[in-house]
């Protein structure tokens, strides 16, 4: 024990470089003022050993468990992130489907529209390329057509 003790404790153990262990286990005070008692620290290296610092314990360090749970919820994330592409672009080729079926009945009724435009244009300019050489003819004749007339409102001042 005592042996034991000296390797684990750097104060010393019963060989007079120290408290012995059986005080400093019994009162905590033993050490040099108020260090732990040896029994603790060699209990607590003991459990740090146990921890799979040297691979043979009960399980990975935390060091490894860390690094294996940020891994595990990068590809989590990975995942996640095309799950969400895959179904933005199907939901944008649904839209993409449905605004074409729209537009296509749209389409037709602009090209409709648009042809109704056109024969009524054709209409009034064949109209115009009618009626041109009657109406210039109406226009010369009134302009040329005068007759002196005194007007009814004109006063003759006397």
């Amino acid at each position: 024990g005592g042996q034991q003790h000296a390797a684990l404790c750097p104060h010393g153990g019963p060989d007079g470089q120290g408290q012995p262990r059986a005080e400093a286990a019994g009162t905590g005070q033993g050490h040099r003022g108020g260090h732990r008692p040896c029994a603790v620290v060699g209990a607590a290296q003991h459990l740090h050993q146990g921890l799979g610092v040297a691979g043979g314990g009960p399980g990975p360090g935390p060091a490894v468990r860390k690094t294996r749970k940020a891994r595990r919820l990068k590809q989590a994330k990975e995942e996640a992130q095309m799950e969400v592409e895959q179904y933005r672009r199907e939901r944008e080729q649904e839209f993409q489907s449905k605004q074409q079926a729209a537009m296509g009945s749209q389409g037709n009724l602009s090209a409709e529209v648009e042809q109704a435009t056109r024969r009524q244009v054709q209409g009034m300019q064949s109209s115009q390329q009618r009626n041109r050489e009657h109406v210039l003819a109406q226009l010369l004749g009134m302009v040329c057509d005068v007759r002196p007339q005194v007007h009814p409102n004109y006063r003759i001042a006397a």
